[in-house]
């Protein structure tokens, strides 16, 4: 998602002074709502529901789209959207280059833990009782580093892939912005 710059005026400022209205953006970071299904929710009338929604749409922080039916469904901006989440398409990537980093970390330690030589007999004492003795097997604690780091990554990119799968739903994708 491309940064997108807030212009905080004093008419801005009075528009985000309202409780109802941050409320507001907050159920509409969820989901598109309609105003009855905001004043269901919110427990108001529809009409100040409505009065909240033009002041938002107003200061450029909701838009109502209209999608053929007789509902006029209410969604964040990609302003509304910035005021809430800054910088929430950063946080998707550090968190998959994480996943992908312990991923791949993973996969090293354990195709070293398979690839290690492998000794069928004892080594022989050196002469004179000096050097260090030589393993005959891989360290185990290859394979344990391993198994945690691909199960730590998994986890992290699967993470990462659902909460992607979240904002392009909710149209905050470079690539579901249309140019003009």
């Amino acid at each position: 998602m491309e940064p997108v710059d807030i212009v905080l005026t004093k008419d801005t400022f009075e528009v985000l002074a309202s409780g109802t209205r941050l409320t507001i953006l907050k159920t509409l970071n969820e989901r598109r709502m309609t105003v009855t299904e905001l004043a269901d929710d919110l427990n108001l009338a529809k009409s100040t529901v409505h009065h909240h929604l033009q002041r938002l749409a107003d200061a450029g922080f909701v838009a109502a789209g209209e999608d053929g039916h007789a509902w006029v469904y209410y969604a964040l901006t990609p302003e509304g959207r910035a005021l809430l989440q800054p910088h929430g398409s950063a946080r998707v990537r550090i968190i998959l280059t994480a996943g992908l980093a312990s991923l791949a970390g993973g996969i090293v330690a354990l195709a070293a833990f398979l690839t290690a030589p492998v000794r069928e007999e004892p080594v022989p004492p050196l002469p004179g009782g000096g050097g260090l003795p030589i393993p005959e097997g891989p360290p185990v604690e290859l394979l344990v580093a391993g198994i945690a780091l691909v199960l730590v990554g998994g986890f992290l990119v699967g993470y990462a892939c659902i909460r992607r799968g979240k904002m392009r739903a909710a149209g905050d994708s470079p690539a579901d912005r249309k140019i003009t």
